[in-house]
């Protein structure tokens, strides 16, 4: 399959879904999106749930490509990779709203459709994992329980999904940059608190 054709379509998907949602997206959409027939369409992707598994790979691939450029577990501290964490977050719901409408969209297919779910699992887990490689870096590390520091990046996760949600849903209702501030001192002050 041709990269770019792949491609093409998978954009043409993202902007589809992120107006209509999964569940009202249709592979003629998709196709009058990219401007071909929906019989090419479907040689690349034979069916709809194709598209969306591949775009949700593409979507993961995007987020870990893009953390790069917040997190180096080499040259920065753990607050700062922390920052990052939260920077990239901002960054994603300010500058890129339709991915962040989009991921949400999948979470709640991923409650009606468990390859999804799967996929969605992983995310998490990538994100985690990420999360999980600051907190190592830490001096922290061999004193805190390994639980706790699970928590910690389950934590962390739910307050930038939290931030997407209350913010997508009801912009300028609070200050975004003021809330992961906070969130940045809440996990510090936790850090602090297990030394």
């Amino acid at each position: 399959m041709p990269k770019d054709a792949k491609k093409e379509i998978l954009n043409a998907a993202m902007k589809v879904i992120a107006r209509e949602k999964i569940s009202g997206t249709r592979m003629h959409m998709i196709a009058k999106e990219t401007e071909r027939s929906q019989a090419n369409l479907h040689y690349y992707f034979p069916t709809k749930n194709d598209i969306m598994i591949a775009l949700l790979d593409d979507i993961q691939k995007q987020f870990s490509e893009n953390r790069k450029k917040y997190i180096d577990l080499e040259n920065k501290s753990v607050l700062e990779n922390i920052r990052g964490f939260f920077e990239q977050k901002e960054d994603d719901i300010l500058n890129n709203k339709e991915l962040d409408y989009v991921q949400l969209d999948y979470w709640v297919q991923g409650t009606v459709n468990e390859e999804i779910r799967k996929k969605f699992q992983k995310t998490f887990n990538i994100w985690r994992s990420g999360i999980s490689k600051v907190l190592d870096k830490g001096k922290f590390k061999d004193s805190v329980d390994n639980e706790y520091k699970d928590m910690l990046t389950y934590i962390m996760l739910s307050l930038m999904l939290g931030a997407s949600l209350q913010y997508l849903i009801d912009e300028g209702k609070f200050d975004l940059k003021k809330y992961f501030d906070v969130s940045e001192g809440l996990i510090e002050q936790c850090l602090k608190e297990e030394n």
